[in-house]
């Protein structure tokens, strides 16, 4: 029973430490401005809302209007201000981007586990802050 309560922390454990770690890794990339960086946690369809432009599009399509946005609004600073757990499935992170433009966005994803068990962002909103 001892090994069985071992066995099943570990795994708690590294399932936390991974979603952590997906989260690190896109506020990372969200940092430095690098769309390239965020594409492995981009789920095939992903729901959005960047700067007025809503609609459920592809991962190529993210991709392309996250490079856009990060190439017309260079980071400066991205500060995360708050994240958690919708559900066992579901988290999410907002933050503060500001751009060498010294303008400020919020940023607001959702980071589900799809059929495989794998974490991909499926909802992503980027607006002004004012």
């Amino acid at each position: 029973m001892k090994y069985f309560i071992s066995v099943l922390a570990c795994v708690l454990m590294i399932t936390a430490s991974s979603t952590q770690d997906t989260i690190s890794s896109i506020n990372k990339a969200i940092s430095s401005g690098n769309a390239q960086q965020i594409s492995p946690y981009l789920n095939s369809m992903v729901e959005m809302n960047i700067l007025g432009n809503e609609g459920y599009v592809s991962k190529v399509q993210i991709e392309n209007i996250l490079s856009a946005f990060f190439k017309e609004h260079p980071p400066i600073n991205f500060s995360v201000k708050q994240g958690g757990s919708v559900s066992e499935n579901t988290k999410f992170s907002i933050g503060i981007y500001t751009s060498n433009k010294k303008e400020t966005y919020r940023i607001y994803y959702v980071v589900k586990k799809n059929e495989n068990e794998v974490e991909k962002i499926n909802k992503l909103i980027i607006e002004e802050k004012k």
